[in-house]
């Protein structure tokens, strides 16, 4: 009886295209269809989703490296004020004033704290006599120079740092203008 069901069925559809009528659209066909656009649906939001996590991954990384470079600045900057501090004292003690090899334990200090900061990606901006760059210097000041050119750096107030390339803080520094 089945084959005889397909046959009238391959029948039917024959003599309904003869007489210019369409077949007729079968149903198992068209659930196959809407299957496989469901399937590729959900198979492109699997890559869509894969990808997404891929950068996050990228991102979480990047962000952490971040983190590792540039966690520790706001220390640093703190540890900048008491490094001025140093310096200055350092500057201002005249040889005579302290017992011999007293000085030079200050400076195995002062060097200690140089190399440990530098260790941590710390540099210090060279500024004296460069160019003004406005992104690493801080003018505090403008002196007329005859002989100097405008916009160089005549003298550094307070030392500019950059922490693994960028700047931490910048130097603040007098420089020269035009007369």
């Amino acid at each position: 009886m089945i084959g005889e069901t397909e046959k009238n069925s391959d029948d039917q559809a024959e003599e309904a295209k003869d007489a210019g009528i369409e077949e007729p659209i079968d149903s198992s066909m068209n659930e196959i269809d809407i299957a496989i656009k469901e399937a590729e649906k959900y198979k492109d939001l699997a890559h869509r989703t894969a990808a997404e996590l891929e950068n996050l991954k990228k991102r979480s990384l990047q962000e952490r490296e971040e983190i590792r470079k540039y966690g520790q600045s706001q220390l640093i900057i703190q540890l900048l004020g008491v490094l001025d501090d140093f310096n200055r004292a350092m500057d201002i003690i005249p040889d005579e004033a302290v017992v011999t090899g007293w000085k030079d334990g200050l400076d195995l200090v002062k060097r200690g704290m140089d190399n440990l900061l530098a260790a941590q990606g710390l540099s210090q901006i060279d500024a004296l006599g460069k160019p003004f760059e406005p992104a690493e210097h801080e003018a505090v000041s403008f002196e007329p120079v005859e002989g100097q050119a405008a916009g160089r750096v005549l003298s550094v107030v307070r030392e500019g740092y950059k922490l693994n390339g960028r700047v931490l803080r910048a130097a603040q520094v007098t420089v020269s203008k035009a007369t």
